[in-house]
């Protein structure tokens, strides 16, 4: 059997057919056409091969007769074990003689496949990555503990209604681009913090040190992403028109307000700072880590080496659209109005769908080769210890989480030794610029519905499209795959 190897680690075998070799495929397929056939005088499938070939002619087996024979050359692929367990994705047949097939004489299949493909990496120990940003400053903690305090501030007319960042402004705005108003580009009494970045950039800034009654024209322009076509990356003006200031007013921080909260173990001003600190160096620490993990890997892969076979990329893209048909179907509405409520085109998505599918089909491949190349697969022993963990922990058995969990946990600790790996060998430049902490409270914690309320979006509003996740935690093997049918 000879392997014909193609571009984007592809395979082609052709196969040459003798008669001999087509009258037994023939004969198996008139066994199964005959069988779903009746022919008057004869029962379902006993009708003689001589009648069946006078009613339908032998031309009517050879779809079936093909089959067969594709069959047949599957399994002899597949009897080469060291090519089989590099099948990825399904066989693709093809005919390649340039004559019209005639039952005895000879003719040329041929079956093309994907297979797992080489993968040359870069330098992947000594990556250059920024440091870690870990310091939480005093006002990181005030801004921290002011963002819970939110709940019970009450809502104000400021005295000098003139916009700052953090107030609400009622206004009325009418947009128009080259002149003509477009449709979502107008309401009345809009209420909207200014500064929480709701609306298209730079429309909030330039609203600020605005007053009650002032007129102005804001000048935007969409972002090139923006869900709506026409829209997308064109300049436009918005008559702006304020009519009231409001702002927060804050509760005294007092201990007494602190035991209101009822935290666990937090009684004073000065434990919940402390603790509210400690919330954010660990999470700052995780997020940290997560960004040098980001960053590190797609050096690696941006110098990855890798002839990727379509199957793999295809099968990823599958899952990630998936992933957000399933979202659709939780929220029982229409996949294009789930897209509507993202603000994203049907086009855009698909083509972002494809972008994080492809990635995250190199990153599984160059993780794998990684694992492999620095002996990092987990063993038995590896895997039964930390279901035996988790089994303690949601007290259960170590059977029962084994079996259901057992390819999570080989992914899990593969990933996380590949990650110690990279981080312990990378080499730390200059310090990043830590984002701001969300807000949590530090023992108190309210759960929200993930079905949160979905107002009508403006055209004024951003335009969210799909995250492209590089590291996702999806370790892969080898796979062989299904046989033509």
């Amino acid at each position: 059997m000879k392997v014909e190897k193609l571009e984007h680690s592809r395979n082609k075998v052709v196969f040459e057919i003798t008669p001999e070799e087509f009258e037994k495929a023939l004969d198996k397929a008139f066994e199964k056409c005959n069988a779903k056939v009746t022919i008057k005088g004869f029962r379902a499938g006993k009708a003689p091969r001589s009648v069946y070939e006078k009613m339908y002619g032998v031309e009517s087996l050879y779809d079936e007769a093909i089959n067969v024979v594709l069959n047949n050359k599957a399994q002899e692929i597949y009897k080469d074990q060291d090519l089989a367990k590099e099948i990825v994705g399904p066989f693709e047949p093809n005919f390649e003689s340039d004559e019209k097939l005639e039952r005895g004489k000879p003719f040329k299949v041929s079956l093309s496949f994907d297979v797992y493909p080489e993968v040359n990496l870069p330098q992947y120990k000594g990556v250059e990555c920024v440091a870690a940003n870990l310091t939480v400053s005093d006002a990181d903690v005030d801004a921290a503990i002011k963002s819970i305090m939110a709940k019970d501030a009450s809502m104000e007319v400021k005295k000098e209604q003139v916009i700052e960042a953090g107030d609400t402004a009622n206004f009325d705005f009418v947009g128009s681009v080259d002149g003509v108003e477009f449709p979502g580009g107008k309401a009345e009494n809009y209420e909207l913090e200014i500064g929480s970045g709701q609306f298209i950039p730079g429309f909030e800034d330039q609203m600020i040190g605005m007053k009650a009654d002032e007129v102005k024209d804001v000048n935007v322009t969409f972002p090139e992403n923006y869900g709506e076509k026409s829209l997308a990356g064109k300049p436009a003006v918005f008559k702006v028109t304020v009519h009231e200031v409001k702002h927060k007013i804050y509760p005294e921080l007092t201990d007494e307000y602190v035991k209101e909260q009822k935290l666990t173990d937090i009684e004073t001003v000065d434990a919940w700072k402390k603790a509210k600190k400690a919330e954010l160096e660990a999470s700052r620490e995780k997020s940290e880590k997560d960004r040098q993990v980001d960053e590190i890997i797609n050096k690696i892969l941006d110098n990855a080496v890798v002839d990727m076979p379509k199957a793999l990329e295809e099968e990823r893209i599958s899952q990630v659209r998936g992933q957000y048909e399933q979202q659709a179907k939780m929220y029982n509405i229409p996949f294009e109005t789930f897209l509507g409520l993202m603000n994203i085109t049907k086009e855009k998505f698909e083509e972002d769908t494809e972008k994080q599918g492809k990635r995250q089909a190199l990153f599984n491949v160059v993780v794998s080769k990684i694992i492999e190349v620095e002996n990092l697969t987990p063993t038995k022993e590896d895997i039964e210890a930390k279901a035996e963990e988790d089994a303690k922990a949601h007290n259960s058995k170590k059977e029962v989480m084994l079996r259901n969990n057992a390819q999570r946990y080989y992914s899990d600790i593969a990933y996380q030794r590949v990650v110690d790996l990279l981080l312990s060998n990378a080499t730390m430049v200059g310090s990043a610029t830590p984002k701001k902490e969300a807000a949590k409270p530090a023992a108190k914690t309210s759960t929200k519905s993930a079905t949160t309320k979905s107002s009508t979006k403006s055209a004024t509003t951003k335009s969210s499209t799909t995250k492209s996740t590089t590291t996702k935690k999806t370790t892969t093997t080898k796979k062989t795959t299904k046989t033509t049918e």
